[in-house]
This record gives structure tokens, C-alpha cells and sequence, in this order.
């Protein structure tokens, strides 16, 4: 009867109606004390099935049982361990609904547990789900796709971008006339332009690239910046180096000239090194005609007329043995004598007749013409090498500056034949050194007035410039005629600087009536051999001649001998 009044309850009540059983269907009495096993739920009890076993529906308390095979909705459970895995009802042990897009989680445990599945709506790399609104920028497990609107990796832009950034392009000109604009993969999230740059010259493209000219490109202008020197143009500013290129400095490491640019910066400019032909200290240059006395800039040059530094002379030349050696310091010059006459007094001699025998010959004979001859030629027999005779003068050295100074020697010099090319030596006789002194104008030497008669030619006088020299004593040989004179002078003119030669050279001096009558004449003289120097002179003892040519010096009687003569600058050498 038990079990029957139980299954009737069970198909009455139905599975999962809690078995609460009330009595009457009345409210239980809240101040009935709850029986368990009376068939009624009772404050404090699930159900009450009038039974308390422990594995019925309802157990010995009272209270629903987890693990009894049922879901009993009235005890909350969601589901009843005692229920195979796989069937309805079953607990889960585990939750995976197999959406990617749903956070699966196990909440409760025993008949509770049940899974709740949660979509998933915020982007977030590796968790295998791409929610709506995330897209490949921002959630990894998103796939690119293109039109929808961003550009996502691997995409250059997105269709579905009408204008502005990421838009992709339908034509491409970047208004450039230099490049050749290419659209590559149209309509698609690749599309691209391409802007290759034009290298090569092309008539008509409206480009005139790096390195195209006018001459190969006519989209190319003429004119200054264009890269080619046209016409009119000295150099072109877009031509960086080389040829044609445009000077921004100048210098042709020249100190003597002056390093101009002139037009900057346009295709005229151009330089120019003009010489510099003034002399400035500290310039660096020494240009022609400057010297150290007015260049600072200069060294001494031996051989440019000037003295300078530690040079004693300079004769414009670099040629030893003319006054002034290879090196600028000072050496003799000499000069010989080219000819001299007797000027005054004249000589004379009887010989049918008185004759005068200066300059006239007399059978054969001239004073003058002896005196030629022996310095012009080499008359021994036979011929010694040695111009008969060589008066000689040489300054030691010679300065030709006004009012100068110097050493001056006077030989008869050894001078080898011919005249023309005649070198010279000191000869046995010592010479006589007196001292000159330099004039650049005015008369240096002439006749001690009233000494002189009216002889023709007359004597010439030594100006300007010339030299004079203080008085000696000389033998001077007229025509085979040995002379001493005393109080001698010699003087001369220039001619050029360095002197090449003198004129008007004029040798004076006196020789007392005493040392006349001593003086005899070589006997190999013709007419006059043997006879005493004064017999030739008027106003001398046994001269023929008349009048008297006797002159005074110091309250002697005697003679001034005046000559006349030319001289030469030749080589010299002493030992």
C-alpha cells in the first residue's frame, strides 16, 4: 500500500513539483510546529512526502536531494550529478559552446553548475575572435579585407575610402613636369602612384632634365642656370665643376698679379690677373723695375743696375772683368788709351827751314802720328804680341756717382794686339795712384789760364759727366820722347754708366826748362836724335822755332804739357 500511495502522489505531482504536499491545499499554519513525514511542507521544509527515506525524492529532513537522478527546479538545481554525461540534464564539468566569438564559463558546482556563454564584443589580439567593429588594426585575429573602409596591414590603402587619407588614388600627377606618373594596381587596396623622375632628354615632354640642355632637349631654355655655356656667356652657374663652370675665386698662385673676379654669381663671371707693375711693400711681388730701395718685397739681383744689400756695385750685367764681377762686388776697371796727341806746346825742328813737327810729318815723322801708331799697333820686330804703347787708367772701383770718390792708378799697361780685342795687364813700370773724384756735370779739368798758345787744334776739356784726378808724376814717351812730368793731372768724359769708353780726355803736367835741357833725345831719332828735349820747344835752348812757349809753375820756367785722348774699358787681370 505504501509504495502505491507514493507513485500515486509521484504521477500526481509530477516530477519536479518539489513533492510539497499541502494540507487541503491550505497555506501552512505559520504557527504549526513543521513535522517531517506528515504530508505536510511546513515552515522550514522543501517538501514532505509522509516518507523519510533517505533515497526518495524528498529525504528524511524534508529537502529536496542533489544526485537523485531529477532537476528539480524547485531547489534550484540546473542540473543533477546523478545524470550521465550526454544526457539532458547532465552537470558539465567543462563549458565550450564551439562560438569563438563567446567567453564560455562554469559557475556553480554540483546541480548548480551550469555554463554561461558571454559574446564577445571588445577587440583583443589571440583569443581566436574578431567581434564586430574590430577590424586587423586593432585585434589580431581579425582578417584584412579591403573595401571595408581601413587600410589594415598589408594594404597601401581601402577601397572604401572615398577621399582624404587612405583613399586609394585613380589617378596620380604630382605636377611635376620632370616625372612620368604611373597608377599601379587600380582598384584594388594596392593601388599606388608612381612618380619616376625623367633622366634622359626628350623633345616634347615639357621636361628639361639634370643634365639636358637646349642643344638636346628643346623643352630646355637658353640662358644663364640652363648647364650650358650659350652664346655670350663665359660659364654657366648650373655647372657644379670643370669645364664651363662658373669661378666663385680666383688666384693663379702668381704673387705678381692681381687675382680679380668679376660679374659673381652670373654666367658672365670670369677672372683676371692683370700684372702688377707697382712696386708696394709686403705684397709679396717684386715687379719688373723694382728693386729693394723701393720694394720690400724684393731680393738684390745682381746685374739689374742697382745696388743693393751686400752688393759693392752692379753695371747692369752679370760678366766679370769690367769694373764690377759676376757676383756685384768691385773690381778694377780699366781703360786704355785709344789715341793722344800733343795739343800744346808743339814741337820743332830745324830742317830746311823751321818745321813743325806736332801733327805735319817731316820725312815721315809726326809727334802724333808716332804716338798713334805706337799705341794702335805692335810695331817690334819682331812682333812682340804687346800694342807698343798702353796708357792705361784704372779705377779701383769705378763709381759713377756725383761727387764720389775713388782709387786711380795710372800704367803703361801690357796690352796684348790687336786693339780691337786688346786685354790688359800691369806692365813693369809701377804705376802712379793718384785719387779722382766723380762729377756728373761741369768741367772737371782744363789749361791753367795763360798757359796755352794758339795752337790749332786747341785743347779740349774734360765736362761732365767725367772724373779728375789729383796731381802726380809721370813719364809719359812722346814718339820715342821719354817726358816726366810733374803735378800731373788726368781727366776724362763718360760716355754711358758703366762708362764703355771716355772722351775728351785731357793729360796734363809740367816740366821745368831744367829737366828739358837734361832730357836727350834717343838718337835713333830721325833729325832730332841726341839733341836735348827743351831744342823742341820754342823758348828752349837751340830751338828754331819763334817766339816762346815757356811757361811758370811755382816761379819755375818751364813747360804745361797739354794731350788730348780717348780710352776704351777693356779686360783686366793682375796676377
Amino acid at each position: 500500500m505504501r509504495w502505491n500511495a507514493l507513485l500515486a502522489v509521484v504521477f500526481v505531482v509530477g516530477c519536479g513539483d518539489n513533492l510539497k504536499v499541502p494540507d487541503n491545499g491550505a497555506a501552512p499554519d505559520a504557527g504549526v510546529t513543521a513535522v517531517c513525514g506528515n504530508y505536510k511542507v511546513e515552515p522550514g521544509e522543501d517538501c514532505d512526502d509522509g516518507d523519510q527515506l533517505t533515497d526518495a525524492i524528498c529525504d528524511a529532513t524534508c529537502h529536496f536531494t542533489c544526485g537523485n537522478g531529477h532537476v528539480d527546479d524547485a531547489a534550484g538545481e540546473a542540473c543533477d550529478t546523478a545524470i550521465a554525461a550526454g544526457h539532458d540534464g547532465a552537470c558539465p564539468a567543462t563549458c565550450d559552446d564551439g562560438q569563438v566569438c563567446t567567453t564560455d564559463v562554469l559557475t556553480g558546482s554540483d546541480c548548480t553548475a551550469a555554463c554561461i556563454a558571454t559574446a564577445i564584443t571588445d577587440p583583443g589580439d589571440g583569443d581566436g575572435c574578431c567581434p564586430s567593429g574590430a577590424n586587423a588594426n586593432n585585434d589580431d585575429d581579425c582578417t584584412g579585407m579591403c573595401g571595408n573602409g581601413i587600410v589594415e596591414p598589408g594594404e597601401l590603402c581601402d577601397t572604401g575610402i572615398t577621399a582624404g587619407a587612405g583613399a586609394c588614388p585613380v589617378t596620380c600627377d604630382d605636377s611635376q613636369s620632370c616625372t612620368t606618373d604611373t597608377l599601379m594596381n587600380a582598384n584594388s587596396c594596392q593601388a599606388a602612384c608612381a612618380h619616376a623622375a625623367i633622366t634622359m632628354p626628350h623633345d616634347g615632354d615639357g621636361c628639361c632634365p639634370t643634365g639636358a640642355n637646349s642643344t638636346n632637349d628643346n623643352d630646355c631654355l637658353p640662358g644663364c642656370g640652363n648647364g650650358v655655356v650659350d652664346s655670350g656667356e663665359t660659364c654657366d652657374t648650373a655647372i657644379a665643376s670643370g669645364a664651363g663652370a662658373c669661378p666663385t675665386a680666383c688666384s693663379d698662385g702668381m704673387a705678381c698679379t692681381t687675382d680679380i673676379l668679376s660679374n659673381p654669381g652670373t654666367c658672365t663671371a670670369a677672372c683676371a690677373f692683370p700684372a702688377i707693375t707697382m712696386a708696394v711693400n709686403g705684397d709679396g711681388c717684386c715687379p719688373p723695375g723694382a728693386n729693394t730701395t723701393n720694394d720690400t718685397d724684393c731680393v738684390p739681383v745682381c746685374g739689374n743696375h742697382v745696388v743693393e744689400g751686400s752688393e759693392q756695385c752692379d753695371d747692369g750685367n752679370t760678366t766679370s772683368g769690367d769694373g764690377c764681377s759676376a757676383t756685384c762686388t768691385r773690381e778694377p776697371t780699366a781703360y786704355r788709351f785709344t789715341d793722344m796727341d800733343l795739343r800744346d806746346p808743339h814741337a820743332w825742328v830745324s830742317f830746311l827751314g823751321c818745321r813743325d813737327v806736332t801733327d805735319a810729318l817731316l820725312v815721315g815723322f809726326s809727334v802724333n802720328n808716332a804716338l798713334q801708331t805706337s799705341i794702335q799697333t805692335d810695331g817690334d820686330t819682331p812682333p812682340d804680341g804687346l800694342l807698343d804703347l798702353s796708357p792705361t787708367v784704372v779705377f779701383r772701383p769705378l763709381t759713377q756717382v756725383n761727387g764720389a770718390t775713388t782709387a786711380l792708378d795710372f800704367y803703361f799697361a801690357d796690352c796684348t794686339a790687336p786693339m780691337a780685342t786688346t786685354s790688359c795687364h800691369p806692365g813693369a813700370v809701377a804705376p802712379s795712384s793718384v785719387t779722382a773724384t766723380i762729377a756728373s756735370t761741369g768741367t772737371c779739368l782744363q789749361p791753367i789760364a795763360g798757359t796755352t798758345h794758339p795752337y790749332s787744334p786747341s785743347i779740349t776739356n774734360a765736362t761732365g759727366p767725367c772724373y779728375s784726378s789729383t796731381t802726380t808724376t809721370v813719364t809719359v814717351t812722346l814718339a820715342g820722347i821719354p817726358i816726366t812730368l810733374t803735378d800731373a793731372r788726368v781727366a776724362a768724359t763718360f760716355v754711358g754708366s758703366p762708362a764703355t769708353s771716355t772722351v775728351n780726355g785731357l793729360l796734363m803736367g809740367f816740366i821745368s826748362e831744367t829737366d828739358a835741357n837734361a832730357t836727350i833725345l834717343p838718337a835713333s831719332l830721325p833729325l832730332v836724335g841726341g839733341q836735348p828735349l827743351s831744342s823742341l820747344l820754342a823758348g828752349g835752348a837751340g830751338s828754331c822755332a819763334a817766339g816762346d812757349d815757356r811757361d811758370f809753375n811755382g816761379g819755375v820756367h818751364g813747360w804745361w804739357f797739354y794731350m788730348n785722348f780717348t780710352a776704351a774699358r777693356v779686360p783686366w787681370s793682375e796676377p
